[in-house]
């Protein structure tokens, strides 16, 4: 790891200073930004982030969460997108390019957090580069915008303010994890790690046990923890769809949830492990390391760190690759370690993942991930925008569009409704039916009551197709006749 970066202009040399933060943030960010910048364009690269740009388009435009527009998530995600939303419009482009920036944010605040842990720039340097590469490399595990970038984001903050270990700081961090908590529910465990670690520290300090201050810190922290969850409730609670919100956020994650499988969790880890393993090697090296330069409180706090988040991604009981970017927050603080100048590497280790040549090979590759990704992001024929651009030369104002089991963006590309609550397309033809206890035949035929003129369907699906016989006609096909579209019969 280098502290200058030298870049020759004309006939002087340019010189970028790695101690001096401002340039380490900006550093983050661009480095963020170039590494997404061409994921910034396709319509789809996740299903739930299409999710949340209509449901957040929505909430802006006067809908109610949870009664008109509907998910399985808390209310935060929706608000920030509707907050980029009404900031930026309709445009994907803006708001990806505001993900790589916080993907970038977050890198600059693991950056801030493994200098003061481990007081070393080089280390830090390589923390918060290496959550980056994480995120920014493979589309379920982090490429596309997910809750987990944001509460990542959140949670690196609040631990911030957790190590100036003074009252205030510990309300400003038990309220912002408190935020994250209504971005996903999982930052509880990140929270509970976080609490029980400095807790037990403290108290095995004979002194602390008699001082009442000590345990008023972890009881404010934990009340502003619960605040904006509290605040939530009354608001629903004081408005007229109270129900709807109980429902998604005590009953539904009970019939949601999936039956947990040890082999299924298994698979997903080595699924992890092997898609980042330049990355999970040294991980593992400086882990299985005996010789390296850390503390034995640091020791406890990573392996309560990491287990609290193993078991927040096991207990879902969904496995989701997604899930898996909670866990590389602290793992990419640990791989920093490996580029300690005390920390003793093996003669080869050493050679391949430091200096040029770890330099040269890092290069390589991320020029490899940025050639894959223009290949399969920005070259790729873009399906979604091909039928939305389609169906926009036919339609006339008024008529209705149904995706079925299609990508729900069309929506969002035509700047339409989606004729049922369930926004996210998979809830009405997966089990997710079951967990929203859905008469899903009764759901379709009032969607058809609405009478829409297109009907989009994607491969087969029968349920659809046999309410398009005598009413509709198939008018195209997309890639390669996996998409078709039905236009309603218009009887004079």
């Amino acid at each position: 790891m280098v502290y200058l970066l030298n870049f020759r202009q004309a006939d002087r040399m340019v010189k970028i200073d790695l101690r001096n933060p401002s340039v380490v943030f900006f550093f983050f960010v661009i480095t963020s930004v170039i590494l997404r910048f061409f994921s910034f364009f396709p319509a789809v690269l996740d299903h739930d982030e299409s999710t949340y740009m209509i449901i957040g388009r929505d909430i802006l435009h006067g809908k109610s969460l949870y009664a008109d527009v509907t998910d399985t998530k808390p209310v935060g995600i929706f608000l920030f997108y509707a907050s980029l939303e009404f900031l930026f419009g309709s445009s994907i482009f803006m708001k990806r390019l505001v993900f790589a920036v916080l993907v970038g944010v977050t890198g600059f605040l693991i950056y801030r957090f493994s200098g003061r842990l481990f007081k070393n720039q080089r280390v830090a340097l390589a923390s918060g580069i290496i959550y980056i590469l994480y995120v920014s490399i493979w589309i379920y595990h982090g490429l596309s915008p997910n809750t987990e970038l944001l509460f990542n984001l959140i949670t690196v903050s609040s631990l911030l303010f957790f190590l100036k270990q003074k009252v205030r700081f510990f309300i400003l961090g038990g309220l912002l994890m408190g935020i994250g908590f209504m971005i996903k529910y999982l930052v509880l465990f990140d929270f509970g790690a976080f609490l029980l670690f400095f807790f037990i520290s403290e108290m095995r300090i004979p002194e602390n046990r008699v001082k009442g201050r000590i345990w008023l810190k972890y009881i404010l922290s934990g009340f502003f923890f619960l605040l904006p969850f509290a605040l939530t409730n009354l608001y629903f609670w004081l408005g007229d769809h109270f129900n709807d919100f109980k429902y998604i956020t005590y009953e539904l994650p009970g019939n949601y949830g999936g039956r947990p499988s040890l082999l299924r969790y298994l698979v997903m880890l080595l699924d992890l492990t092997a898609k980042f393993l330049p990355i999970s090697f040294i991980v593992f090296y400086v882990v299985f390391k005996k010789n390296k330069p850390f503390e034995k409180s640091d020791k406890w706090f990573f392996s309560l760190w990491i287990l609290f988040v193993l078991i927040a991604m096991y207990v879902p009981g969904q496995e989701f690759s997604h899930y898996t970017i909670q866990l590389m927050l602290p793992l990419s603080i640990l791989a920093g370690l490996f580029f300690h100048p005390e920390f003793r590497k093996d003669k080869y280790t050493g050679k391949i993942f430091s200096g040029k040549t770890g330099l040269t090979i890092l290069a390589i590759l991320l020029f490899g991930v940025q050639v894959l990704t223009f290949q399969n992001e920005f070259m790729a024929k873009d399906h979604e925008r091909e039928v939305a651009d389609y169906i926009s030369l036919k339609r006339e104002n008024g008529d209705k569009v149904y995706v079925s089991n299609y990508h729900q963006i069309v929506y969002y590309l035509l700047g339409l409704e989606s004729p049922t609550k369930y926004v996210h397309s998979n809830i009405l033809f997966t089990e997710n039916a079951n967990a929203f206890l859905l008469d899903t035949d009764k759901e379709i035929d009032r969607i058809f009551s609405t009478q829409p003129r297109f009907v989009i369907v994607h491969k087969q699906n029968n349920a659809i197709e046999k309410r398009l016989v005598a009413n509709y006609r198939l008018v195209k096909t997309f890639d390669n006749e996996k998409i078709k579209l039905y236009e309603k019969i218009i009887t004079p």
